[in-house]
This record gives C-alpha cells, sequence and structure tokens, in this order.
C-alpha cells in the first residue's frame, strides 16, 4: 500500500477512531495521541491491512481499541492508590489502611481467570459500564455480565475465607 492509498483508505476513519478513544474514557488530549499512534502503527504494517473497507474499518478500530486499553492500562498502574479507589483521607479511614485492603483486593483479583480478571478491573477501577467492557473487551454483554458476576462471587468468597 503506497502513501496515497493509506491516505485515501485509512485517514478518513480517524474521526471514528477518536470516537472510540473518547468512548473508552480517554481525555480528549490523549485520545488525539493515541489515534496519531495507532496511524503511525498501521502505516509500519500497512502491508497486512485487508483490502475490504468492511475490513479494514474493523481492523483499524481493533487497533485503536487496544491502543487506549493499553494507554488506560499503563496510566491504572501508575496510579496513586487513592486516585484508584476513590478513597482518601475525607472518608476517616486511615490511608494505611486503605492502602491494605487495595494489595489484598488486588492480589485477589490477580488471582482470577483471565476473563474475569478484565472485566473486573474495567468495572471497578475504569467504572466502565457492561457496553463499555463489551466493547472494549470483544465479550457479549451477556458474557461480561456472566463473567462480573462470577468474579464478584470469587471476590466475596476470598474476602470471607480471611475472616
Amino acid at each position: 500500500m503506497e502513501e496515497k492509498e493509506f491516505r485515501q483508505r485509512v485517514m478518513p476513519l480517524q474521526r471514528l477512531m477518536y470516537a472510540l478513544a473518547l468512548r473508552l474514557g480517554l481525555p480528549p488530549d490523549d485520545a488525539s495521541d493515541a489515534v496519531q499512534e495507532t496511524q503511525l502503527k498501521l502505516w509500519r504494517g500497512r502491508e497486512g491491512i485487508p483490502d475490504d473497507p468492511p475490513g479494514l474499518k474493523a481492523y483499524c478500530m481493533t487497533s485503536i481499541r487496544n491502543e487506549c486499553l493499553s494507554l488506560l492500562r499503563r496510566r491504572r498502574e501508575n496510579a496513586p492508590i487513592e486516585t484508584a479507589t476513590g478513597l482518601g483521607s475525607e472518608t476517616g479511614i486511615p490511608d494505611v489502611e486503605i492502602k491494605d485492603t487495595r494489595r489484598v483486593m488486588e492480589q485477589f483479583i490477580d488471582s482470577l481467570p483471565e476473563g474475569q480478571r478484565r472485566v473486573i478491573r474495567l468495572s471497578s477501577f475504569g467504572e466502565f459500564d457492561v457496553m463499555e467492557i463489551a466493547e472494549a473487551t470483544g465479550f457479549t454483554p451477556g458474557n461480561v455480565r456472566q463473567l462480573l458476576s462470577r468474579a464478584r462471587k470469587r471476590l466475596r468468597e476470598m474476602v470471607a475465607d480471611l475472616n
């Protein structure tokens, strides 16, 4: 694929990619950066881009989704605990206790199967609804609800076992 063809076929999808990045929870500046980074990756791998228009659109949207999820994951990993939990000194709970609880819950979540772990993190920490999680993960909404239910049930069991 030459530059002219790339500009004609991929660049018009820029607005759709930007809209998806915003829907996945990125601020406007980060969404623009994610779109640019995705377009750069698409250009570098242009030989693997599908020829048919529906396939091209799906390929581009999947690429931006993956880029956004990576960005959100990196941001969450670097976020302070108080930001991620929504708690802090205003709750009256000592910060040490919040951090300890957070650490234990992260260990519990890490022990869940991959699908459950992904959806519980997007739901709890990313504050995504079922449809957004389904769109971000590629699961059906029914599957997302089932995975969330099973993950929450398993986490309740783990917390009960501590007592």
